[in-house]
């Protein structure tokens, strides 16, 4: 007999817990990643895709998410000055 109360009450931890397992916190910025290369071929726009890149990692760089590891916030605030990096370099050469 398979319980499913797990599943039910907590979806996306017991669906992703055998990635999060072998690949720890960075997995989260792998999925990330994906999105974020996923909205670039969508849209073609730097500058929505670096407004993203922002946004996403200062909301899980901070916060109590990673309280016991440190070294996953900072992998995040590399993706938000990657993201900084993108807007300024976007916005400077961007053709009118």
């Amino acid at each position: 007999m398979i319980n499913g109360s797990d599943l039910i009450n907590n979806p996306w931890t017991t669906v992703l817990s055998p990635f999060t397992d072998l690949l720890g916190s960075g997995f989260y910025l792998f999925l990330v990643s994906i999105i974020t290369a996923a909205l670039y071929m969508k849209t073609r726009d730097p500058v929505m895709v670096s407004s993203f890149m922002i946004l996403i990692g200062a909301l899980l760089s901070t916060g109590g998410i990673w309280t016991g590891l440190v070294q996953a916030s900072i992998l995040y605030i590399i993706f938000t000055a990657l993201g900084i990096t993108g807007l300024v370099l976007s916005i400077l050469f961007r053709r009118r």
